[in-house]
Formats: structure tokens, sequence, C-alpha cells
């Protein structure tokens, strides 16, 4: 069975909420798979402040101890990743645009590429951005 995590980022479960639930109703159906929608707005997240400590000494020393790792280890657990957001001004949410930024180190770290969130084990994750 495989497993798709979706996150949304939409402040309330309406419209880009509806679009990924019924994505993901479609995947189900194929009977193979299995998945989860992670609302970001359940998440403490706190905007990256460009310190930089991330590429110096790794991921670990972010000063901040927010929602973001626990978030990271779901995106781990699954085969499949979906990014779902609201188009606000032609762009993703602000919350998702702060995740994504809290994920670049993970996804470009040069010198570090063992702890990329995006290669993990033996298989790259799937990953797919809806924005409606």
């Amino acid at each position: 069975m495989k497993r798709v995590v979706a996150l949304a980022g939409s402040a309330r479960a309406k419209h880009t909420h509806q679009a990924v639930s019924r994505f993901l109703e479609h995947l189900e159906a194929l009977g193979t798979v299995e998945s989860e929608i992670l609302m970001l707005n359940d998440y403490r997240l706190a905007p990256c402040l460009g310190c930089k400590l991330c590429f110096e000494k790794g991921e670990e020393a972010c000063p901040f101890k927010d929602d973001r790792d626990a978030l990271v280890e779901k995106l781990l657990a699954a085969d499949g990743v979906v990014f779902a957001s609201p188009s606000y001004m032609f762009r993703v949410r602000g919350l998702m645009k702060t995740f994504i930024d809290r994920l670049a180190f993970s996804a470009t770290a040069p010198g570090f590429p063992e702890a990329s969130w995006l290669e993990s084990g033996h298989h790259r994750r799937s990953l797919l951005t809806l924005v409606v």
C-alpha cells in the first residue's frame, strides 16, 4: 500500500481542501493508496530569519523549535507528497511559502546531501503541487 500525504495551505477547509480531497479520493479508488491531509494551520511554523545556521551547522541548528520537524517526519513516511495551496496574488498562501522556505535547507543544502528530506532510503519522493 502506498501512502500519500497532502499539505493543505489554505486557511479554511474550503475550495483547496475540497480539491485535494477529491484528488486523493481518486487515488484511493485505485485501491493501492491511503492518504492523509495535513492542514498547515494546525501546526506552529515560524518564518525563516535567514540566519544561515542551518547551512553552517546543519538543519538541527535551526533556532526554531516548532512543528516543522513533525511535518517533515510525516513527509518522510510518505511515498508521495502533494502541496495544495490557494492562489493569493498569483502566489501560494504565505503559510505554505513559510513551510517551503523552512524546507529550503533540506532540499538544497550543499555539503549536507544526507540531510535532504527529498531523498530517504532508496527512492525519491513523488511531489505534486496543486494551486487552486
